[in-house]
């Protein structure tokens, strides 16, 4: 055997590989992106659970922000009346003590 065709048969091997390892590598993708958008379909799958979750979270903070808006609303308002007491004008007489 000449060198030349050892070659030959060593890149034919190579090229033979290389067809077979793309076909494998296609298969795979079609297996992982199946609507051929280029974006794997579990990854796909996460983003909309990602995005439902922050909505979620979005709508508790928004929530628990209008809760803790009327708690203070309702602690300022008694505390002004505690000082509003303390200062004397809610005593029925208008007047201030001291």
């Amino acid at each position: 055997m000449d060198f030349k065709k050892i070659a030959d048969q060593v890149k034919d091997a190579a090229e033979n590989l290389k067809e077979k390892a793309e076909a494998k590598i296609k298969e795979a993708r079609e297996a992982l992106d199946k609507d051929h958008d280029n974006i794997p379909d579990a990854l796909e799958g996460l983003t909309e659970k990602a995005k439902a979750l922050a909505g979620q979270a979005q709508e508790k903070a928004k929530a628990l922000a209008e809760q803790a808006e009327g708690k203070a609303k309702e602690v300022a308002g008694k505390a002004k009346e505690k000082f509003d007491q303390a200062m004397g004008k809610g005593a029925g007489d208008g007047e201030k003590k001291g």
